[in-house]
């Protein structure tokens, strides 16, 4: 064969080899090509559907939803020594969690007011929980007490083996200007509900009550997506105002996030990795949001206007939490005195006199008679100026 046709089977050869190479590039282009393209597909798609309506579209420098949802992936706090060495009148459990803490301030004593909070971990199955009481706090010498303690707010909580919020109800009394609350009665207060995938928070829900109605509060479900880098590129809130759609655009050049928003004017849907389907209707009358499984079942449907649906009810406060009223309490024992009680408790007998104006309808005329049996308060003490004072808990009544 001769050089000339040689020569040509060669280039036609070359030609071949980079039509090869130029289709196989434009089938096959780089990550970052094809994900941006990936990424303006689906913006054209959002862009394009006539039931959204661009409400609003910003550029960050970091991607806002990822920054709401790293401030969300542990709830549970554990202090450093020296936030438990500030914190007086409290104590921490071995994982250097809250346990108890006494909140009061250095303003005048007259008719304020003291906050307790208890925490109740039960690390076996993964809940929490939160007591709160509102008391009092009455002058006391140069010391004050606190008196008038009721339970105002109970919270019970679980987490996931990551130490996750994933479910949590609270409920509060209806109190007012009687020191001790109307009545025993709680009322739902507001919930919270998370649905996790690995690292990834997919779903939640919260919602509160108005004023212990039970149907007229307010709720926001949302529900997330994301990309195979696993950065969230979806989030769609629902309210009991509107329904609107986030899509983040990433760019690795600049490393820059573009948020684009969205208001659903029209029913939508979005389906999910795991063939689910979950349906959003603007219009009052309809499920505002419903999830079909992928075999057609009804996974969860939220109404506008009707916390009630949560399935949350008004309750009478549990017993095992009333009895926390009992924790300041000291049942007499033969051979007790008031002085002996205010030394055991305070380390200064000094304070029977307390002990004594505080439980006089107990203890009767005679202050130096007390009988066995009888369930004598023993209120908080603190002081304004030293605020060392451990809290009661340590001196030998239980917190639970």
């Amino acid at each position: 064969m001769g050089k000339g046709k040689m020569g040509q089977i060669c280039r036609l050869l070359g030609v071949l080899s980079l039509s090869f190479l130029c289709l196989y590039k434009y089938n096959h282009p780089p990550k970052s090509v094809a994900k941006e393209n990936t990424e303006n597909a689906e913006q054209n798609r959002y862009a394009e559907d006539e039931r959204l309506e661009l409400a609003a579209h910003e550029t960050y420098d970091q991607n806002p939803v990822e920054l709401y949802l790293s401030d969300r992936s542990r709830y549970m706090m554990s202090y450093s020594e020296e936030e438990m060495t500030r914190l007086k009148h409290a104590y921490f459990d071995e994982r250097s969690r809250l346990r108890y803490f006494l909140g009061y301030g250095s303003e005048s004593l007259e008719n304020s007011y003291c906050e307790e909070n208890i925490y109740e971990w039960d690390d076996d199955k993964h809940t929490c929980r939160y007591i709160y009481y509102k008391a009092s706090r009455r002058p006391y010498e140069t010391d004050y007490y606190v008196a008038n303690r009721y339970m105002f707010e109970v919270s019970n909580s679980k987490f996931d083996e990551d130490d996750r919020l994933i479910a949590q109800l609270s409920y509060r009394r209806d109190v007012g200007s009687d020191p001790y609350g109307y009545s025993d009665e709680l009322f739902f207060s507001r919930g919270y509900q998370a649905d996790y995938e690995e690292e990834k928070l997919m779903e939640e829900l919260q919602y509160n009550d108005y004023w212990g109605s039970n149907e007229f509060g307010a709720w926001v479900y949302r529900v997330y997506q994301y990309n195979e880098q696993g950065e969230c590129i979806l989030k769609v809130e629902t309210t009991e105002e509107e329904i609107a759609l986030y899509y983040y655009q990433y760019n690795e050049k600049t490393g820059k996030v573009d948020e684009y928003i969205y208001q659903i004017k029209e029913d939508w849907e979005m389906t999910c990795d795991d063939k689910s389907i979950i349906y959003f209707r603007p219009q009052w009358g309809k499920p505002a949001v419903k999830k079909v499984s992928a075999d057609g079942s009804i996974e969860k449907e939220f109404f506008y206007g009707k916390v009630i649906d949560m399935g949350q009810q008004h309750f009478l406060m549990p017993q095992d939490v009333e009895d926390t009223l009992d924790d300041h309490k000291h049942v007499v024992k033969p051979g007790d005195c008031l002085w002996r009680i205010a030394e055991q408790y305070y380390g200064k007998g000094e304070y029977y006199d307390l002990l004594y104006g505080v439980n006089r309808g107990a203890v009767g005329w005679d202050e130096n008679l007390i009988l066995p049996g009888t369930c004598l308060y023993i209120p908080e003490t603190g002081n304004a100026q030293d605020r060392s004072t451990q809290p009661i808990a340590q001196k030998g009544i239980s917190v639970k």
